[in-house]
């Protein structure tokens, strides 16, 4: 189904007349959206209310089986920069399939594809457009992001950390690299592109390497890798994208899935170890990031299996259930405590301040523990250095690892 807007009702939005000028750059905004029915208001929202107003939004539904499609009606009829409503009748199970339509209908100079579960500051546009007129040799320029819960609650700044990294340090200013530099030194161990929602294209950049992928998972940090080994990068240290996190956006309950992305990686890895076959940097790299990959290939398995232990402790003789490290593996655990009504306390020193699935995270203490404590590692690659920390603050109670 197809629905062109125009002649529609314009925005409350007030904006100032430079905003709308022809003679500056059209942005198209590209909302696809699949079963966000609880989340599409708000996140119309903070696109109708960007303080750039140059825009035109095209509005992709992949047969979104909640009243998604009753909602971006309802928008479409009330919003005169609303170009395309396209809803598709069969679902495709593949968002880069809605990624090309949005771009094929799009007009614009910019792209930005507004994931319908995301939101943004107001500035969004504004700041991203001002670092591409700073950095034109950039094939795109992202932002920095703020996690969000299923109610708009801030967790945390996105976690760019890793001790594999060249530099650590590179995201806490605005910058502009070389993208070779930057796959070889950082994106070939993890996509560091929080998610698409904190991206502005150049239309002429995306429209080039923007292609058809079979991977369901990885088929974004593809498409970036492909840019960025032509184009430079640059980023805004400023938090204007919230990237929300819910069931839909985590693969931990299911097996099947989990073990799919894994395999993209692996894939995606092997792909560019390919392309990059003259540069020893990059084949250095990527076989240390191939090699973790390997690792963890059972975390899925370790992980679920540590859940059951928790599931089967005795909650009566618990006086504190501590997680020890705030990341995706104490997600998972906080989720199966709190089933049993136990709400843990998440400590890690280097993230003390944010939050954990809701929970404050504590830095580390000795004189936090007692014998009838529980402390859970919530640690792959660190546990053994974990452990023997514990043992050092003489800890005597019950210990799990994954």
């Amino acid at each position: 189904m197809t629905y062109y807007g125009g002649g529609l009702k314009a925005s409350n939005h007030r904006v100032n007349d430079i905003e709308t000028s022809p003679s500056l750059p059209l942005v198209s905004v590209i909302v696809p959206n699949y079963k966000h029915e609880r989340y599409l208001g708000t996140r119309l929202r903070t696109i109708a209310q960007q303080e750039y107003q140059r825009v035109e939004i095209i509005l992709l539904d992949d047969a979104s089986p909640d009243n998604s499609r009753e909602i971006l009606r309802n928008f479409a009829s009330s919003c005169e920069k609303v170009t395309a409503l396209q809803t598709n009748e069969a679902n495709t199970g593949l968002p880069i399939q809605q990624w090309i339509k949005g771009v094929s209908l799009a007009k614009g100079d910019y792209i930005w594809i507004a994931e319908s579960d995301d939101e943004a500051e107001p500035e969004f546009l504004t700041e991203l457009l001002s670092m591409f007129s700073k950095h034109p040799s950039a094939g795109f320029v992202y932002c920095d992001s703020q996690v969000i819960d299923e109610k708009g609650k801030v967790i945390s700044r996105y976690d760019y950390n890793s001790s594999h990294y060249s530099s650590r340090q590179l995201w806490k200013n605005n910058f502009c690299v070389n993208g070779k530099d930057f796959v070889i030194n950082y994106m070939s161990y993890r996509n560091l592109i929080p998610n698409v929602s904190a991206i502005l294209f150049k239309s002429s950049v995306l429209r080039r390497y923007l292609k058809m992928s079979s991977y369901k998972y990885c088929a974004d940090w593809e498409l970036y890798n492909r840019i960025l080994l032509s184009h430079d990068i640059a980023f805004s240290q400023k938090a204007m994208n919230k990237f929300r996190k819910h069931n839909q956006t985590t693969r931990w309950h299911n097996k099947k899935s989990y073990e799919m992305e894994l395999k993209e990686k692996f894939a995606l890895l092997k792909s560019l170890k390919h392309d990059l076959a003259l540069d020893s940097r990059a084949q250095n790299n990527i076989a240390s990031s191939l090699g973790l990959i390997f690792e963890n290939r059972h975390k899925h398995k370790k992980v679920e299996a540590l859940c059951k232990s928790v599931s089967q402790l005795d909650k009566a003789q618990i006086e504190t259930f501590y997680l020890f490290g705030a990341n995706d593996i104490a997600e998972r655990v906080i989720d199966t405590s709190i089933a049993m009504g136990i709400t843990p306390v998440v400590i890690d020193s280097f993230k003390a301040g944010q939050t954990c699935k809701g929970i404050k995270v504590r830095a580390f203490k000795r004189y936090d523990f007692s014998p009838s404590s529980v402390v859970v590692i919530c640690s792959l690659s660190h546990q053994n250095a974990m452990q023997k920390l514990l043992e050092q603050h003489e800890f005597e109670g019950l210990v799990l690892r994954v």
